[in-house]
């Protein structure tokens, strides 16, 4: 993996201590890595005589100023010192704030100018310097913008529930002992001592949500920095920031013949750029004033920003304005679900629904294995597959989605969350999210393949419980979908069926991890997977078990909240 060259990160910051040393905090603690240098900007609104000499109140305030931010950075030397970056106080004349900070981005070439809105500033006011920096900041520069989250009064708020309220780049140092950088690399060492003695930094995370990350910001995480993927030769994936004029226009002002599809948080659209690219536009449901649905739109923001292979959906950009939207490629394909069970749908032949199984087992496979942090998808199913012009699947909707750290087992979450019929029973019973009720639910998406039925059908049967007797017999004519009149590979399906059986065990201990689950997709009963592995035999007690859990009446294809 290339390394990368020491960023030059412009903070602008007011007069007002607290807010100053929180921003500065959240730029030292997730944009930096060794070498870097954090620049921090005050900038005061004023004029200056052709000489460049300031008049005499000018130079009082320019004192006091240039105080307050050798102040605020003297809170962080020993933190920047541990960590070898780098501190500037700077403080700028310009006839405005927004003005005077892009001079200074221009003239340090900053890779990053991090913004954040005062208390003593109008949010119209606010506004206006982010999307002013936004169009005119130099070549080469993220613009970050972060903002306080609503809070309620802290004397109402649980203490252990004061650091819930995130967004999408906090979602990865939440969940990290070690801090994590938003740039992609780890800072050593876990939540450090020395950083946990500023002055309100043990408040960071309640305080703190970088909740309008800008396009460029994920430019930088998926391009600028020359991670494992550019050094294999493939090229960058930079994501665009679109304004609500051109979705609103791609979408038709969002008319509902432009709605393709509906979740538990949101509406996606089919669009068509002016240059004839067709778009799905992802949007927050405009009646959802639900604060956590907003938290998990902003962690699906988040979280794909991150992630990048042939498998796994691509993030085209994002909107910002009037709401919260998220914009992809759209697949002409439409889903699994509607691939297997749309009535309009040509039935799909055997070879293309083993490549949509491999492809799916490689996606997690990247998703639990290759990803910097491990991420749990949480809604493996087949409407959250979605099938490319040659069919070729990829994995959609992280809008469940966790980061389990590395040292972390297992998260154990209230409330669940999911989709029946796909739901693991640990994790429907317990709330326990790892890796492996991701295989569980990859193993019911396999049998749905195979048989061409729902997890859970019209008359609320469970598909694993039809199946089970079938799989334990050998009953391969009587499991395989009648649309595909016996035309499939025998080896092929006997090995798809035997993922299915380890992929669906109740005890998560039994079942493969994905990287397992390819082996046993491409080899079978040759593997050595299977070989080594002495798997108990499925009993009836395990069955009655499962009907504990799937047996009894729920809607079909309904959310769990």
């Amino acid at each position: 993996m290339a390394t990368s060259a020491p960023a030059k990160i412009l903070v602008g910051i007011s007069l007002d201590p607290d807010e100053s040393k929180e921003v500065l905090s959240w730029a030292i603690r997730v944009l930096t890595h060794p070498n870097d240098e954090v620049v921090a900007l005050h900038v005061l609104v004023g004029k200056e005589t052709k000489k460049r000499r300031l008049i005499t109140k000018d130079q009082e305030k320019f004192r006091q100023a240039k105080a307050h931010v050798i102040s605020v950075l003297g809170e962080f030397s020993k933190t920047c010192q541990s960590k070898q970056v780098n501190l500037e106080a700077r403080v700028g004349f310009s006839s405005s704030v927004r003005k005077g900070l892009i001079e200074e981005a221009k003239s340090i070439s900053a890779d990053f100018l991090l913004l954040r809105g005062s208390k003593n500033r109008s949010k119209k006011t606010s506004n206006k310097i982010k999307r002013y920096c936004l169009k005119h900041a130099p070549e080469g520069c993220s613009v970050v913008a972060i903002r306080k989250s609503r809070q309620q009064s802290s004397d109402s708020i649980p203490p252990q529930r004061k650091v819930q309220k995130l967004s999408p780049m906090t979602v990865l140092e939440a969940l990290e002992d070690d801090s994590c950088s938003a740039r992609g690399t780890k800072v050593a060492g876990s939540s450090s001592p020395k950083v946990s003695k500023f002055k309100g930094q043990t408040c960071i995370k309640k305080h703190m949500s970088p909740y309008k990350l800008i396009s460029s910001l994920f430019s930088c995480l998926l391009g600028k920095r020359k991670a494992s993927l550019s050094s294999k030769g493939k090229e960058n994936h930079l994501i665009k920031c679109f304004s609500y004029e051109e979705i609103s226009n791609a979408t038709n002002n969002f008319h509902s013949d432009n709605i393709v599809g509906r979740g538990g948080y949101s509406e996606v659209y089919r669009g068509d750029l002016p240059d004839g690219t067709a778009i799905a536009v992802k949007r927050l449901a405009n009646d959802n004033k639900d604060e956590t649905k907003e938290k998990e739109f902003l962690t699906e923001l988040g979280i794909i920003g991150h992630v990048c292979h042939p498998n796994t959906a691509t993030l085209v950009g994002c909107c910002i304005e009037n709401g919260l939207y998220l914009i992809f490629n759209f697949s002409e394909k439409g889903t699994l679900a509607s691939a297997l069970h749309g009535k309009t749908s040509a039935s799909l032949d055997w070879p293309m629904r083993y490549k949509i199984a491999l492809g799916v087992a490689r996606g997690l496979h990247y998703l639990h294995k290759c990803c910097k942090h491990r991420i749990i998808h949480r809604d493996i199913k087949a409407s959250n597959v979605l099938l490319g012009l040659d069919y070729e699947p990829q994995i959609s909707d992280f809008g469940l989605a966790k980061w389990l750290p590395n040292k972390w087992t297992h998260h154990a979450v209230i409330p669940i969350e999911g989709t029946f019929g796909y739901l693991a029973p640990e994790y429907f019973m317990h709330g326990i999210v790892d890796e492996k009720i991701d295989v569980f639910a990859f193993g019911v998406l396999l049998l749905e393949i195979i048989t061409g039925r729902r997890p859970v059908d019209s008359s609320k049967q469970s598909l694993l419980l039809w199946a089970k007797p079938l799989m334990e017999s050998g009953n391969i004519t009587e499991l395989a979908d009648p649309k595909l009149k016996g035309k499939y590979d025998e080896d092929e399906m006997h090995r798809t069926v035997l993922t299915v059986w380890y992929c669906v065990r109740q005890s998560a201990v039994w079942r493969p991890s994905m990287s397992e689950v390819l082996k046993l997709l491409m080899t079978g009963h040759d593997s050595d997977v299977q070989k080594s592995w002495r798997m108990p035999k499925f009993t009836f007690d395990e069955l009655d078990d499962y009907s504990r859990v799937f047996g009894y009446e729920v809607p079909l294809e309904e959310e769990i909240l």
